[in-house]
């Protein structure tokens, strides 16, 4: 196998070597991107309107943004400077105004990765060609070296460490506080020698070696062991997840990962859910990949539940934004073509597994059964899977900071790649990371905001912060989306060059614009309804820039006056009932004091 580590190099020499490499390559990064740069300003340019009022104004061109700034004539139409990242934009092209007619200037199109269209008209043909060529070759960079999270100087007061949102340790604590001594705190993936895609420090099944483990990776795919997901302690019943096994065409077998997963049984039978089609983990046998075995893995009932694949999660969203970018479709044909894009049926499926596992682990009738997720390497659909039936299950999964550490925990540190899956949208595809391309986080956002419509009094948050982490997550100032794994991230040195997303969203001030005012906390589960009219089309997301919000933003801020004022009221009730109630004591001891008193005369 081949190694970077020249025979005889101590460690802390190599990683001081890489180090340094860092740190020259961001030196020069800086320079890099403005080097790719043809062009720095352009005067005179019409914004066809869109995102903001049509004006005429100056394009100006920065290592990481494009900024628009409107004339001092055209201010009025539209406050201040727009600036767009050049990772934000997911294609641009550049047509002659009138195809005969280069004189005409052309139409320099953006089309963003959030799927806003911005469409700018240049007078000169070669300034619009420069800034498309600067643009394309900028936004398509591969490497998150030159992201600009690295260069982002904080512009808020930072009061909480954003980095910090989940710690394996306090989670583990919490374990205590529930009761549960089922499992132990690891550190077999230190310096992410056994798997790259796992974080430092994970939760294990007590009892279970280190060695053993070793092994199980081994025979999972991308080294992804079992380890704990959720622990409901309700029912003591836990979620597990981890890579598919590798079995092949031999039906390999692997002891100690039997004796693994058979650890976490007590008297009863677990589960085993895998988010594939039996089709599709049929045929992954010829790869290498496939199912546990019913004659090693005899304890366990083994459900498909399938999610679709990554490339179909991404033809579906090709799908949808083309259809509601139509603006000419019919509203009878609107249907048919939203149901043949398959995003729809995407997020249903993706409810209905998650509402079997959550049913396992709630309702199967015993306390303390087990359910171990997965589905090929256990980084897309298998996430999707255990962070959905979380938020079934949790209620503090459904509060700003809980939905912070699950998205920390089951997307950020359990390796979800997001610098792949990421780097492009539905309007285009990269080069090299094409293949490796599809909207997952975002089919999981959209699945949550499903269950918000469902269940509107059950989240403290409302779609807007969803919205802000799907427009983070392709493109940011801070560094939490950045890189495909812990281990990069700690290679890059993200926590410690770049400020963690959670860091902006805890400041008082911003947390509260995602705040739900119709809020009201349960502990009650939540099952989601997949029936197809209960399956909403994420307007706010996909028809964003094509309607005005202005009206629907009133109604919204004028219901959540009211409902601050009925908490007002039902504040002052309450005070009101309690000042009664100790009036009525003091009454009654008072007429007891004086019939006493009669007594005693």
């Amino acid at each position: 196998m081949h190694s970077n580590l020249v025979v005889g190099q101590s460690q802390d020499l190599y990683y001081a070597q890489r180090k340094c490499k860092r740190e020259s390559t961001r030196q020069s990064s800086k320079m890099e991107l403005s080097e790719a740069l043809e062009v720095s300003r352009i005067n005179n340019v019409f914004i066809r309107g869109g995102v903001r009022a049509a004006q005429y104004g100056s394009l100006c061109f920065s290592s990481h943004h494009l900024i628009f700034a409107p004339d001092e004539a055209d201010k009025s139409k539209d406050a201040g400077e727009f600036w767009l990242l050049h990772r934000a934009v997911d294609r641009v092209s550049c047509d002659l105004l009138q195809p005969n007619l280069p004189s005409k200037g052309c139409l320099l199109t953006l089309k963003c990765k959030n799927f806003m269209i911005i469409e700018f008209e240049i007078a000169n043909v070669n300034d619009a060609q420069a800034a498309m060529r600067s643009i394309d070759k900028i936004s398509n960079i591969t490497s998150c070296m030159h992201d600009y999270p690295f260069y982002y100087r904080v512009s808020f007061t930072v009061l909480d460490d954003g980095w910090t949102a989940f710690d394996v340790e306090q989670e583990f604590a919490r374990l205590a506080l529930f009761g549960c001594d089922s499992f132990r705190l690891s550190t077999i993936n230190e310096d992410f020698k056994t798997c790259s895609s796992y974080p430092q420090k994970v939760i294990v099944p007590k009892g279970i070696g280190d060695d053993y483990l070793k092994i199980s990776a081994t025979f999972r795919d991308g080294g992804r062991f079992p380890v704990l997901s959720y622990f409901h302690k309700e029912t003591r019943s836990s979620i597990m997840r981890c890579g598919q096994p590798l079995i092949g065409p031999t039906n390999r077998r692997c002891k100690e990962d039997e004796t693994i997963l058979n650890s976490l049984l007590s008297s009863t039978r677990g589960f085993i859910v895998d988010t594939r089609s039996k089709n599709v983990a049929s045929s992954s046998r010829s790869k290498g990949g496939g199912c546990e075995s019913q004659m090693y893995y005899s304890q366990w009932k083994y459900i498909f539940c399938p999610i679709p694949r990554i490339q179909e999660i991404k033809n579906s969203l090709h799908k949808m934004v083309e259809l509601c970018n139509d603006r000419s479709v019919s509203s009878s044909s609107f249907l048919s073509r939203l149901a043949a894009s398959g995003w729809p049926a995407a997020v249903a499926d993706c409810l209905a597994t998650a509402a079997n596992v959550a049913q396992i682990v709630h309702c199967e009738g015993t306390r303390e059964v087990p359910v171990v997720v997965h589905g090929g390497e256990g980084t897309d659909t298998t996430l999707i899977a255990t962070s959905l039936a979380r938020i079934i299950l949790d209620p503090d999964a459904r509060t700003i900071r809980g939905f912070e550490s699950l998205v920390e925990q089951e997307w950020i540190q359990a390796g979800h790649p997001f610098f792949v899956r990421n780097a492009h949208s539905a309007y285009a595809d990269g080069v090299i990371t094409g293949p490796k391309e599809s909207p997952v986080f975002l089919l999981f956002l959209d699945c949550v905001h499903q269950l918000i419509s469902q269940y509107i009094h059950s989240f403290e948050f409302d779609e807007s912060f969803l919205i802000f982490l799907f427009e983070h997550a392709y493109a940011s100032e801070f560094g939490s989306f950045l890189g495909s794994s812990e281990m990069e991230k700690h290679e890059l040195q993200l926590k410690k060059i770049t400020v963690s997303l959670w860091s902006y969203v805890n400041n008082p001030e911003i947390l509260k614009t995602f705040v739900n005012p119709l809020y009201e906390p349960r502990s009650s589960v939540i099952w989601p309804s997949i029936a197809p009219q209960s399956i909403r089309t994420w307007s706010r997301v996909f028809f964003r820039w094509q309607k005005s919000w202005q009206e629907t933003d009133a109604l919204t801020e004028t219901a959540a006056q009211w409902k601050l004022k009925e908490r007002e009221l039902m504040a002052k009730a309450h005070m009101l009932r309690k000042t009664l109630i100790e009036l009525s004591k003091e009454a009654a001891l008072q007429s007891n004091g004086l019939q006493d008193l009669k007594i005693g005369e």
